[in-house]
């Protein structure tokens, strides 16, 4: 599927709202004809991405925009300055580290500069997995790595 770098949503669509709220972004994706996509400003989080050897880009989310998909691990594509990198997204509270707040991070692969204060566009491609709890940190480094495994063979 092609990216579109403007997308409008039919908020009044129910298949699309139902296959985004249950996290089915590729069928999402083929009701619109378009890539479910959102603009975001890279902020600063607890930095416990980079210490985990998975740095995100932590996303601010507006509040009169509603988040739409479903809590879950997403292949995504990036666009910065008119580059666009692969990477996956954890959308969700992060219970693995008792979080409380609606976030969205991103990682993204073969990407290492400054993003702070930086607005991306994200284009959600697929789900990999819901959002869940691990018994500790070590648990959770261990799936990422399968995650970004799933990733990219997602994304190729």
């Amino acid at each position: 599927m092609e990216l579109c770098f403007i997308m409008s949503l039919d908020l009044n669509s129910s298949q699309v709202l139902d296959a985004l709220a249950k996290g089915n972004i590729r069928k999402a994706n083929e009701l619109m004809g378009s890539v479910y996509l959102i603009h975001a400003l890279v902020v600063h989080g607890n930095h416990l991405g980079r210490t985990l050897g998975f740095p995100t880009a932590n996303l601010e989310l507006l509040k009169h925009k509603p988040f739409l998909l479903a809590h879950g691990v997403y292949a995504v594509k990036a666009e910065i300055n008119h580059i666009v990198y692969n990477g996956m997204a954890n959308a969700g509270i992060r219970p693995t580290i008792d979080g409380k707040t609606m976030t969205v991070e991103i990682n993204l692969f073969d990407f290492s500069a400054d993003l702070y204060g930086k607005t991306l566009v994200v284009y959600f491609i697929d789900r990999i997995r819901d959002e869940k709890k691990f018994k500790n940190l070590d648990e959770l480094v261990q799936q990422i790595h399968e995650d970004k495994i799933q990733a990219i063979k997602l994304l190729s």
